[in-house]
């Protein structure tokens, strides 16, 4: 009789487009998804919850782990000051130089005010990053074999990287009306921008994917259509990707996109990148991407390294057992039970009772 796979080889399997033994599923929690479980539930060190529900461990970066746990692969080194202070659930970030200061405010993590919103300082932010540079911190390899170890045979390890220029900008410090004003109106100090950002980035990712010991890495690019069109995605972000794709690929890893929006009409651009994967990839109603619609884009090979259990369904207050079985019934079509995929339960930041991922750990251990 054929041991069964631990999560680590599963996990590995997956990412090697390989056979496995059964079904792979994986979910991220945090204290607030944990708040309404009994308090033996809560209480776990967050590695030993995921064991406990049954789950493969993907590890996603820092998300969740207590600070021992924690791995800072990277370093920055700025020319600037950051000062942030916080009143209630609204933080302010300033980050003062030699030649202005960029200010922003976010509420509950969410952008308030965005630092960038003049010419002035998209200006400053370029030579902000033009004088940046990179390296290895000094616990890195440390850190990340503490971590790897705490995982064990359970699962692996993922470090995640920021987003790509475009992304960031949009996200966290212009917004999207203003990145599409300075793009259109100032396309000669947004080129001068994109490439100071890209030029960073690379560092970033060259110190990454050689200090990791871990098989792959995920670029948390938030990519969605809502933000980005597939010409725009095709000039500025897809020649970005390619190129920290070859820095990965060149290190021995692989580098999955996490990409958690609307991709219908970018999948075919995003094919193009190189990448060996898509993270969080999200059907209706939360996203636009029936899973087996993006294998008949992007081809039955593709690895999806957590596509998102149907998230509007599986938090629904109302629901079931039987509810979540017929969601996971309707979703492993013999297709999907082929595909080099791992099931993500999406949780992070969404208070959820602890028998619904008993009764996906249920439908996993009746289905394998």
């Amino acid at each position: 009789m054929v041991a069964p796979m631990t999560g680590r080889e599963r996990l590995q399997a997956v990412l090697d487009r390989e056979p496995v033994d059964r079904l792979s599923w994986t979910t991220l929690v945090d204290s607030r998804t944990r708040s309404p479980m009994p308090d033996e539930a809560r209480e776990l060190p967050v590695l030993d919850f995921y064991r406990h529900v049954g789950c493969d461990i993907l590890q996603f970066g820092n998300y969740g782990l207590p600070e021992d746990l924690r791995v800072q692969l990277v370093r920055g080194i700025h020319p600037f000051e950051e000062k942030r202070s916080r009143s209630g659930d609204t933080v302010v970030r300033e980050r003062t130089t030699a030649w202005g200061t960029l200010t922003a405010v976010s509420q509950n993590g969410h952008p308030t005010r965005y630092p960038v919103g003049s010419l002035d300082e998209v200006r400053l932010l370029t030579r902000v990053w033009q004088e940046s540079r990179f390296e290895e911190h000094p616990d890195a390899r440390a850190a990340a074999r503490r971590l790897i170890e705490a995982i064990g045979d359970d699962g692996l390890y993922f470090p995640t990287l920021p987003p790509s220029p475009v992304q960031q900008l949009i996200e966290v410090e212009m917004g999207l009306e203003r990145f599409y004003h300075f793009l259109q109106d100032h396309p000669a100090e947004m080129a001068a921008l994109l490439d100071a950002m890209h030029q960073g980035r690379k560092q970033q990712y060259e110190v990454a994917a050689r200090s990791a010991p871990s098989p792959a890495l995920i670029a948390v690019e938030n990519t969605s259509s809502t933000l980005t069109s597939p010409d725009v995605y095709r000039r500025h972000t897809l020649p970005q990707i390619r190129d920290y794709v070859e820095i990965v690929h060149r290190h021995g890893k692989k580098l999955i996109l996490h990409m958690c929006g609307k991709l219908r009409h970018l999948l075919e651009v995003i094919g193009h990148t190189g990448a060996d994967g898509i993270n969080a990839l999200t059907p209706p109603d939360v996203g636009d991407c029936p899973l087996e619609h993006a294998l008949d884009i992007l081809g039955d090979d593709l690895m999806m390294m957590g596509g998102i259990l149907q998230p509007e369904a599986f938090h629904t207050p109302g629901a079931a057992k039987k509810d979540i079985w017929r969601l996971l019934d309707e979703l492993y079509t013999p297709r999907l039970r082929r595909a080099n995929l791992v099931l993500w339960v999406q949780a992070d930041g969404i208070p959820t009772p602890l028998w619904k991922f008993l009764a996906v750990r249920e439908w996993m251990e009746q289905n394998a």
